[in-house]
């Protein structure tokens, strides 16, 4: 006989057939019932306006148009000729520094990872794993901070931070590391991006025809950790690299080497070094020059391709080194299309106490994203960068608030914000696609609070400090008031925040990070010092034997 329990009361198997029914169709009327009396209750289920913000908005008349498709073009590549015969190239003499050396290695084929993906969305956890804080996150980066603040590390701390459109052009990346190069001293500018946009403390020139290849795009690999790589055959071409700073002590240029490739000109402060890059399979080469100066140039020969994959400065003082990788575009899937074998070799080559990923508000505007792979996925990459680095901490920051405003959306409904309700959610596309009036407004898309919590939860399981940019932000809609403040925090798109407020962002993440330093320091000074058995007996008096009377 079966039974089933409520309220601690056992209803058996034999109930009445209308008590049954009683049952299945009034108990579901009273839950919608009630859900509706609470809709104004609780978050992102209001209908009104953001009136506790009102203080922060600005909805004047004369306000500036909003652009619903805002994008940016930092630069614009021309793609090389490649018609005619390639000349057989001619490896030419040493000619350069003498303080030279480099690495190379050959790609290998892939391994296949579709057993590793169905292993990881067989065992993603359902559940919300326990949020790791900063000190106990974070401790081997802050041992590294404490050595430079006690005087005790000879190299440097170093941080790489990999992302999308949100650390591009260096805004929030390069507001972060100018808080901590001013505190724990500058020991140079890491790894960048071979040319591609704006660096702070970085002028970068180019002349010539560059092709363009990114992992966020179409274009097949391989790719290191920069995700990105440009190609030239011309001798007119040229990079140039140059620090506004200080000068540096050594440079580290990272090429692709294959059949097709050709020799490269290094130039430092004008002294060149030819360096081949030709070989019988696709690899990578890293050249590092010890020399102290200011100026790289790289420059092809014309006998073949130069790619380029990134260049990395540094000096021998002590000091914070933060490489930034932000590419626009960019999400956390981008990093399966890495080249399994370079990147490797890059996070070892940087060795980073701090590994920073920063991704998910492109994949939050994606309305048809798998979220269970998407973690899967998220997962995958982190295992690989704790395997190539096991000793690197790992800080993973969710996704600034965002929203948009449907092209069918009246201009009153660009004067409004306002988060999807769960019957919105529900039934997104279909409102969506025939343009219904209730998503006249602006809104945070359906997917990009999941992406947050897919994030957080990948964090809490690798051990990583989670950081909620969204939540230091206000939460849903903050984004539409960042965007009235004067100075504006955030652009008329609701997606890109200005240099203003990236800058107050990175304040923000950088005054976390150094109340977690204080906890780490408190609980390292707090703990007793423990002798060894063996060091006490070893240290101890031996004791007096007593000696014979004299008779």
């Amino acid at each position: 006989m079966s039974s089933n329990k409520c309220d601690g009361v056992s209803m058996q198997g034999s109930q009445r057939p209308d008590q049954r029914l009683w049952r299945k169709r009034l108990l579901p009327a009273i839950g919608l019932a009630a859900l509706t009396l609470l809709g104004g209750c609780l978050p992102g289920m209001g209908w009104g306006d953001d009136s506790d913000r009102a203080s922060l908005t600005d909805d004047r008349d004369g306000a500036p148009a909003l652009n619903r498709s805002y994008k940016t073009n930092f630069l614009s590549f021309q793609s090389p000729s490649t018609a005619g015969p390639r000349p057989v190239p001619t490896l030419m003499p040493d000619s350069g520094p003498s303080l030279f050396a480099f690495s190379t290695f050959e790609a290998r084929r892939p391994a296949p990872s579709d057993a590793s993906l169905a292993l990881a969305l067989s065992t993603a956890d359902a559940y919300e794993p326990r949020p790791v804080g900063a000190a106990e996150a974070l401790r081997n980066f802050y041992a590294a901070l404490t050595q430079l603040n006690f005087g005790k590390r000879s190299g440097a701390a170093k941080i790489v931070h990999l992302g999308g459109d949100d650390i591009v052009i260096d805004r929030f990346a390069g507001a972060l590391r100018e808080h901590l190069t001013s505190r724990f001293g500058n020991a140079g500018r890491g790894l960048m991006l071979p040319g591609l946009y704006p660096v702070r403390g970085v002028k970068i020139d180019r002349r010539g025809a560059w092709a363009l290849a990114a992992a966020a795009g179409t274009a097949p690999g391989p790719f290191g950790i920069s995700g990105v790589r440009v190609t030239s055959s011309s001798s007119d071409a040229w990079l140039r690299f140059t620090s506004a700073e200080v000068a540096f002590d050594w440079v580290e240029a990272s090429f692709m080497t294959g059949p097709r490739q050709g020799t490269v000109s290094i130039s430092v402060d004008g002294e060149a070094k030819l360096v081949p890059t030709r070989a019988p399979n696709i690899g990578q080469t890293s050249i590092r020059i010890m020399a102290k100066a200011r100026e790289v140039t790289i420059r092809p020969r014309g006998d073949g391709d130069v790619t380029m994959l990134s260049l990395t400065t540094g000096t021998q003082t002590p000091g914070i080194v933060y490489s930034n990788v932000g590419v626009p575009g960019a999400t956390a899937m981008t990093l399966g299309k890495w080249t399994r074998d370079f990147v490797t070799n890059d996070l070892r080559k940087l060795d980073p106490d701090l590994v920073i990923l920063s991704f998910g508000k492109k994949e939050g505007f994606d309305d048809d994203l798998d979220m269970r792979d998407y973690e899967a996925r998220l997962r995958l990459t982190v295992d690989r960068i704790r395997s190539a680095v096991p000793g690197a901490s790992l800080l993973l920051i969710g996704p600034p608030d965002a929203a948009r405003l449907p092209v069918f959306a009246s201009s009153g409904g660009a004067q409004v914000c306002r988060a999807l309700n769960p019957q919105e959610i529900a039934g997104y596309t279909r409102l969506l696609a025939r343009s219904d009036e209730r998503l006249g407004r602006w809104h945070a898309p359906p997917r990009l609070e999941a992406v947050r919590s897919a994030i957080r939860r990948t964090a809490a399981a690798h051990g990583a400090f989670y950081w909620d940019w969204a939540k230091y932000m206000g939460g849903h809609c903050s984004i539409h008031a960042w965007t009235t403040v004067k100075p504006p925090l955030a652009a008329p798109d609701h997606l890109t925040l200005t240099e203003a407020g990236n800058a107050r962002s990175a304040r923000a993440l950088f005054a976390e990070l150094m109340a977690g330093f204080d906890v780490y320091q408190r609980v390292a000074a707090a703990k007793p010092v423990v002798v060894p058995k063996a060091a006490a007996l070893k240290s101890a008096a031996p004791p007096k034997r007593a000696g014979r009377k004299r008779q």
